[in-house]
């Protein structure tokens, strides 16, 4: 708190007033996740350490906890989830929200240490971070999001040779969210790292194959259930390139259709991890790295929280004209969106208005850093 009695007696004032803003923000969403928390993996995780196949199970019976329990992530998110199956509801619901408070205040730390910025900077992206409103859904809904931010971020930090491997290896937990964690595979299929894209399959190999045994599921048909699980309906959101494929043109829920709506998507986001590939600072790779999925995937309002290693760049880089627009980019859907969400009747005004918008932004910053690296060169 060095840098605390540093400041004027003004600016100490402003700094307590939006320290028990933020903290008062903080704690009503915190009491939100109590009273909520319901697409905690509570009801899959136990079917599975009851030795039940959830996916088949909840496909079969439509037996769903809370109605929006649907336990279609990757098969290591539910052996993760252990703890949570050792207690009831109301007393797992609190474990998860200490493990969601962890995250809110490591990850922003982590970055911002990681990438030097001043201790004024840091306090306002945690305050920032603590408030907005993915952040604030996240706890309400129980979800992983934040979760999939930590381990996604972590082949990005600077870490001593002894903790690279662990780094990869840990990161692999981000594949469990598919519509996230694909691209961490694709950066490295892309730059050609095979060593570190075999180290991230450890967890996804092993959790697909102690599932399979322990619930006594054939292996073969046991690797494909949470994708008949995600693609048994049209899975769709907002603003992105695989929804709005899903609403106008491709309607009808068939494997055709899919395999033409996941090519594209593909195709798209490794041709702009092809553009970066060559990108030396890894603040700048993560930003485009984590921004890719809310383009092209679906995604929730509590998946923005991906957008964090931009806001992070932006107020270090402000300098630059993409910074500012990446940090009104940012304010938009850490505080904004939901509320024009709901005032525009136009779905799609809206949503391809967004795609629109994020697009040109993508390519604005892919080209940016592309030149700015060439220029530190």
């Amino acid at each position: 708190m060095k840098f605390f009695f540093k400041l004027s007696k003004r600016n100490k004032i402003i700094f307590i007033f939006l320290s028990i803003v933020v903290v008062s923000f903080f704690i009503q969403t915190i009491s939100k996740g109590l009273s909520n928390s319901c697409d905690l993996m509570w009801q899959p995780s136990k079917l599975f350490w009851d030795k039940i196949n959830h996916y088949e199970y909840q496909m079969r019976t439509g037996d769903v906890f809370l109605g929006c329990q649907h336990g279609r992530y990757g098969h290591f998110l539910f052996i993760f989830l252990y703890p949570i199956t050792l207690v009831e509801w109301e007393q797992a619901k609190i474990i998860w929200i200490i493990f969601n408070i962890f995250f809110v205040f490591f990850i922003p730390i982590i970055l911002c240490r990681s990438n030097n910025l001043s201790t004024i900077s840091t306090y306002l992206i945690i305050g920032i971070f603590l408030t907005c409103h993915p952040t604030r859904m996240t706890f309400n809904l129980g979800q992983n999001s934040l979760m999939m931010l930590f381990f996604l971020m972590l082949p990005f930090l600077k870490v001593s040779n002894d903790y690279k491997n662990f780094n990869l290896i840990a990161s692999g937990i981000s594949y469990v969210k598919y519509s996230t964690g694909y691209v961490l595979f694709l950066h490295l299929l892309v730059e050609k790292k095979i060593k570190k894209l075999i180290l991230t399959t450890f967890i996804t190999i092993f959790g697909w194959l102690f599932y399979s045994y322990y619930t006594n599921s054939p292996f073969v048909l046991s690797f494909f259930d949470p994708f008949k699980m995600n693609f048994q309906g049209n899975y769709i959101r907002t603003g992105d390139l695989y929804s709005i494929m899903n609403i106008y043109f491709l309607k009808e829920n068939n494997v055709t259709n899919k395999i033409l709506q996941l090519g594209i998507v593909l195709l798209v986001n490794i041709y702009f991890l092809y553009q970066i590939k060559d990108i030396k600072n890894k603040l700048e790779k993560l930003s485009v790295i984590c921004f890719l999925p809310l383009v092209f995937m679906p995604h929730s309002n509590y998946d923005y929280v991906l957008m964090l290693p931009l806001l992070i760049y932006t107020i270090k880089n402000y300098k630059f004209n993409i910074s500012k627009y990446g940090l009104y980019l940012t304010i938009y859907y850490f505080y904004f969106h939901r509320i024009f969400r709901h005032w525009i009747d136009n779905d799609m005004f809206y949503q391809s208005g967004m795609f629109l918008i994020f697009t040109i932004f993508i390519i604005c910053f892919v080209k940016h850093i592309k030149k700015n690296s060439l220029v530190s060169v």
